[in-house]
């Protein structure tokens, strides 16, 4: 993602800065009230009219299409500046009060066991009195599960207004967010079963890997917190009083989501040092090792360094029993060394 290309521009320009796909972005509607529910097509969602008693939900799959994006932004008057931010993947996380509006920028997030990533798709969503418009930045269906709830009748999604289905999007995505947090979990625990055995192969870089991405989670997780905060005391009738009472549980499950990924940054922090003090134990234990036989060895260089001298006298290697009397000596002196080292339960 890259935001040279808006270098220059006024503010409320429309230029994607995303990754270019070759997918054309798909726009569906749902028409619906306690009684009622019909799916709309593209068409008719750029040529909608609203009717007194329905609520409206429009989700746009891909928003790699700037002039469909100004469409539904002329259509909806939706600020320009809120066009922007949507055509802007990777931008911070918020929710914007606009007076007859609120406007917000979360993130979905995928974590691929397999290849230990954490995949990041933002989802932008624009509410007013009886519309709620979802832009998704992957064309992948994100919402295929709230969409199948809206289909039962007398549902409390159906039951509610748009400030109900702004609520039930993000409890959706904090969700998922769980699923990633346990799949965090599930690694940890391999890792400290790992590190608990004798034989164990545990590679910091896996470690790394992981502190980051829980690093990254918590990146996603923490300014939510902060903003359904705002939002929870946020003084505008787009959001029914019931709904607070929503939020407010909502607000105390990521407070859950950011105490666990507390924990769990913790947790990687004992198994670093757990690896650090057995790496070191065992490097210790080999130069225990090495010290004893240098200890053993260093007699057996000095008699060899000894008579390996080209001193003219040296009567012993006249000797006739001088070679066997040192291969003696020598093993004298190593098993004495060899005692000592026993006694001192340095072997």
């Amino acid at each position: 993602m890259s935001n040279k290309k808006k270098i220059g521009l006024s503010p409320g320009s429309l230029v994607y800065t995303g990754k270019q796909l070759d997918v054309k972005p798909i726009v569906k509607g749902i028409q619906y009230n306690p009684n009622d529910y019909s799916e709309l097509s593209e068409k008719e969602c750029l040529n909608l009219n609203l009717k007194q008693g329905f609520q409206y939900w429009l989700d746009l799959k891909g928003i790699n299409d700037v002039n469909l994006i100004s469409q539904l932004g002329e259509k909806f008057n939706i600020h320009r500046l809120i066009l922007e931010d949507v055509l802007d993947p990777g931008h911070r996380i918020k929710i914007e009060d606009y007076d007859a509006a609120l406007f917000g920028i979360i993130y979905n997030v995928e974590y691929n066991k397999a290849t230990k990533t954490l995949k990041k798709e933002q989802i932008s969503v624009y509410l007013n009195k009886s519309v709620l418009i979802s832009f998704q930045e992957d064309p992948d269906d994100s919402f295929s599960i709230i969409r199948n709830r809206m289909q039962m009748p007398l549902s409390r999604i159906r039951t509610r207004g748009s400030d109900y289905l702004f609520y039930a999007i993000i409890d959706y995505l904090v969700d998922r967010y769980y699923i990633t947090v346990e799949a965090f979990h599930d690694e940890i625990e391999v890792m400290e079963e790992k590190v608990l055995q004798e034989k164990f192969v545990l590679h910091l870089e896996d470690l790394h890997i992981l502190r980051n991405n829980i690093l990254a989670m918590k990146r996603v997780v923490f300014p939510l917190r902060e903003e359904i905060n705002q939002l929870k005391n946020l003084e505008t009738n787009l959001i029914d009083a019931s709904t607070f009472l929503f939020l407010r549980d909502l607000q105390d499950n990521i407070q859950h989501l950011i105490e666990t990924l507390d924990n769990q940054r913790e947790l990687l922090n004992g198994i670093r040092e757990l690896v650090m003090s057995r790496t070191n134990l065992q490097m210790n234990k080999d130069m225990k090792w090495l010290a004893m036989v240098s200890t053993v060895s260093i007699p057996i260089l000095f008699f060899t360094g000894v008579y390996g001298m080209n001193f003219e006298f040296m009567p012993e290697l006249k000797w006739k029993y001088g070679y066997l009397i040192w291969w003696i000596g020598i093993s004298v002196v190593v098993f004495t060394m060899i005692g000592f080292l026993k006694r001192k339960k340095m072997i």
